[in-house]
Order: C-alpha cells, then sequence, then structure tokens
C-alpha cells in the first residue's frame, strides 16, 4: 500500500555529513528517493510522497540511526504532519519539569527510597498507575503543606520547554497539563507557563498536615487519554490537530491518541510503543515534527 510520509531529523548540534551519508543509504537500500525537501544546519525533511515501503522496517532503520548520531528523527505520516496543530496536551512530571514531584515530596518527608521505588515501578509499566499512586502516597500521611512551596521553588523545566510554550502561544495553540501527579504544583505550573487547562490529582490535608489520600477521581492513563477526547470535541478539534507529549507508561493511552503523540526522553516501554520520539535534544525539537519553526 502506497502511503505518504515525511522524515523530519532535527538537532542541536547540527546534522552532520555522517548522519546524511547513513540516512541516503537507508532510502536508497528502501529503494526510497534521497532529495530533500528542505536541509539546513539543525533540521532537514525529506518527503516521500506515493511510495510503496514497509514502514516498520524504516522506522527501525531511522531509530537505530537517530542513536548513532544522537539526531531526533520522525518519520511523520505526510497528512499529520501538514495538519496545522491547535492543542498540545502535556504530561507535567518528567517532561514539563525535570522531576518527579511525589519523589521529591517523599524525599523531604524520609520516605525517599520507599516512593523512589514504586515511582520506578509504575513509569515503566510494572505496577498499576492507580495502586501505586494511592501507595506512594500513603507513605506521605503527616506531609506539611509548607514544604510543598519549598519543593515547587525548587523546580526546574526540562530544556527548551518555556520557550517551546511562547512559541505555542505566539501561534494561537492552546496548551494543557495531563499530569498523575498533584493539583498544587500543575497548577502553579500552569499560572507559570500561561497555559490554558490543567487536570491532575488533588491532595486531601487535615489543616497543614497531609491525610496520606487523594481526594476524587484519579488522574491516570485512561483519564489521560479521556483528556484528549474531551478538550478535542469540547473545541471541534480532530485528533490530528493535536499533539501529546509524555515519558512514562499512563502517558501511552494519549500518545497513541492524539495525532501526533511524541514520547520525550521517555522509559524504555514508551520508547517502543510510541510513534514518535525526542531522545537527544530539548522540548523546541517538536516544533520540527509539528511543522513549524523555532529559533533555528
Amino acid at each position: 500500500m502506497r502511503r505518504d510520509f515525511v522524515i523530519v531529523a532535527v538537532s542541536e548540534n547540527g546534522i552532520s555529513d555522517d548522519f546524511i551519508s547513513g540516512l541516503k543509504k537507508i532510502l536508497t537500500d528502501s529503494s526510497l528517493p534521497v532529495d530533500f525537501q528542505e536541509q539546513s544546519q539543525h533540521r532537514l525533511l525529506i518527503n516521500l510522497q506515493d511510495h510503496d515501503f514497509q514502514h516498520e522496517i524504516l522506522d527501525s532503520s531511522l531509530v537505530t540511526l537517530a542513536a548513532t548520531y544522537q539526531v531526533d528523527v520522525g518519520l511523520i505520516p505526510q497528512e499529520i504532519f501538514l495538519t496545522p496543530k491547535k492543542l498540545v496536551v502535556f504530561d507535567m512530571d518528567s517532561t514539563l519539569i525535570t522531576s518527579e514531584v511525589i519523589d521529591e515530596m517523599a524525599l523531604c518527608h524520609g520516605v525517599g527510597d520507599a516512593v523512589k521505588l514504586i515511582t520506578k515501578r509504575a513509569m515503566n509499566g510494572e505496577l498499576k498507575f492507580d495502586q501505586s499512586l494511592t501507595e506512594r502516597v500513603s507513605l506521605l500521611k503527616g506531609f506539611k503543606r509548607s514544604h510543598m512551596e519549598t519543593i515547587l521553588k525548587n523546580l526546574t523545566f526540562t530544556p527548551g520547554t518555556e520557550n517551546f510554550i511562547r512559541i505555542l502561544r505566539a501561534n494561537g495553540i492552546k496548551t494543557a497539563i495531563a499530569s498523575g501527579g498533584f493539583q498544587y504544583f500543575a497548577k502553579n505550573i500552569q499560572a507559570t507557563l500561561q497555559m490554558d487547562y490543567v487536570f491532575a490529582n488533588e491532595l486531601e490535608f487535615e489543616g497543614d498536615l497531609l491525610t496520606g489520600k487523594i481526594t476524587g477521581a484519579i488522574v491516570n492513563a485512561e483519564a489521560k487519554e479521556e483528556i484528549i477526547q474531551v478538550l478535542a470535541q469540547n473545541h471541534g478539534f480532530s485528533l490530528n490537530e493535536i499533539v501529546a507529549i509524555g515519558d512514562g507508561a499512563n502517558d501511552i493511552p494519549m500518545l497513541l491518541k492524539a495525532g501526533l503523540g511524541i514520547a520525550i526522553h521517555a522509559k524504555e516501554k514508551v520508547q517502543k510503543t510510541a510513534h514518535f520520539r525526542i531522545n537527544f535534544g530539548p522540548m523546541t525539537h517538536a516544533l520540527a515534527f509539528m511543522n513549524m519553526k523555532g529559533k533555528k
């Protein structure tokens, strides 16, 4: 079956001649054209229109090439690539920010090792998210509300995040947080980055101490997928107009639901499941996958 695709390659460190030679060899071996539609120091674009090839084999070869030269590469259906994007939905922990907030809370509360182990198993898909979150939050019973502000002040955004969201806002693209983390942090990040929507879990407190419980429904993998669908329906967006970006196993359903689902510096299971990956560059590399340009 003939399908139209584009290959996007982007690198902060520049695209080397060796990478281009390797890419040309992959295309030649697949009987595909090697004419570049766009080429610059940091980005190139190849149009594979009306060609018959085995998608999985080509994608696997590109993943290997990308790892060898540390270039982010996407094999993207042309229809998705050319569709202007109207909404980007982000995971929060280890996506918008560099850390897992619950691990930081646990460290502050003296239960860091126990919680971190559960977090790692959950993000790799070894535990059901609801169960793992409930167990971790229970270990935080007695956590002081005042410590949350201290943790918030020490959070850092992943490289490129602030610039990426500024560019999205400038282009009228809506943004949302869909997080298995906590409302307090997510709402503050939403305000700082001037994002449109936030969905996250609400911790229960008695006075100034955490009870060890969550109030309301848990924002899990299924909820994240539903958030994509609800926002699309509410705004009249098609799925091809939506981007999802995340790193953990509970992000997989929303990454697969959105037209363009990007795993960013993701866990192994997510790497294997997601269709598109950013492994080597900042968040702004997503612009190239979205057929948009930033500084470069």
